[in-house]
């Protein structure tokens, strides 16, 4: 069964001999469920009754209330038995206490030329939250996000052959930091560099509150003598938001992402159009784990 990009390039990560918890372990729900799902509920129907609609097609705002209507029938939607089966069985391989990230990972981002960041939405499935489908309901009905839905409208993609497939892994409490970096310095365009955005405890760096300024970085590819702090956050009293070790834990990891990745890519290592953009995490015991990568999306003719 396929899986989402995102999903795929966390499983590509576990096989770089990265150092043992720097990639968190989990499982890929693939997209079959969510396709028997939507055709065990007759939802692929109402969606194109919806989308041939008249006036979903001419009314933003009636277009944004039907959505909003057809993401809560899908979380109210009957999951199959065999379907049920499964997701206890997956639940239940991790300690009964343990919170689990539920992310999604469609067929329609992370992708080389578009990356889909923030289209859709993902989810904590605490331990008293009862069966885990509740969870994977709520992040299938995320495919209908009025912007993932406008988003795919203005690209032309038939909505028709999208799909959700969801990463599973321990979610994280207490994070001292969030972040992104790139393989490349897509910002200030300093020569052999990195570039590292980090916001204080769990503000997330790709949807991070509206008061939050973060850090910027600028990491040279071999020595820390030549890195600089472009910008301080101002959540961190001016502190710096990453220790040494954990920069030089980051040049180490993204040389080697950048590396792995072009070749699974099928690219040049060199090639200026290319770069590996990773997002991570301090947590609360002071480690640096990696919980994404993608493609890097450079704008139209920037170099």
């Amino acid at each position: 069964d396929s899986v989402g990009v995102k999903a795929a390039n966390v499983a590509a990560l576990r096989k770089f001999k990265l150092p043992e918890g720097t990639v968190p372990n989990g499982y890929a729900i693939p997209f079959h469920y969510y396709n028997e799902f939507m055709k065990h509920n007759g939802f692929y129907q109402y969606a194109q009754d919806l989308i041939a609609n008249p006036r979903f097609q001419k009314d933003a705002d009636a277009r944004e209330r039907a959505l909003t209507e057809f993401r809560a029938l899908i979380r109210k939607g009957m999951v199959p038995a065999w379907m049920m089966d499964t997701l206890e069985r997956m639940h239940k391989s991790w300690p009964a206490d343990q919170s689990l990230r539920l992310r999604s990972s469609t067929n329609n981002e992370d992708l080389p030329g578009f990356s889909g960041a923030g289209l859709y939405d993902s989810f904590t499935h605490r331990p008293d939250e009862g069966h885990i489908s509740k969870s994977v309901k709520q992040v299938f009905a995320s495919m209908w996000n009025y912007r993932a839905f406008e988003e795919r409208d203005f690209y032309r993609v038939d909505h028709m052959s999208v799909a959700m497939g969801i990463l599973v892994h321990p979610n994280f409490k207490g994070e001292r930091a969030n972040g992104v970096a790139v393989s490349d310095d897509i910002l200030y365009q300093t020569a052999a560099s990195y570039y590292v955005n980090t916001q204080v405890g769990e503000d997330l760096v790709t949807n991070p509150d509206e008061a939050s300024v973060p850090e910027e970085l600028v990491l040279a590819w071999y020595e820390e003598d030549g890195d600089r702090v472009m910008r301080t956050s101002n959540r961190n009293a001016g502190n710096p938001m990453l220790s040494t070790v954990h920069r030089n834990e980051l040049r180490k990891h993204l040389g080697q992402i950048h590396g792995r990745f072009a070749r699974l890519y099928r690219r040049d290592m060199e090639d200026p159009q290319f770069a590996i953009e990773i997002e991570f995490k301090i947590t609360k015991d002071n480690r640096l784990v990696i919980k994404q990568a993608r493609p890097w999306v450079y704008p139209a003719a920037t170099r």
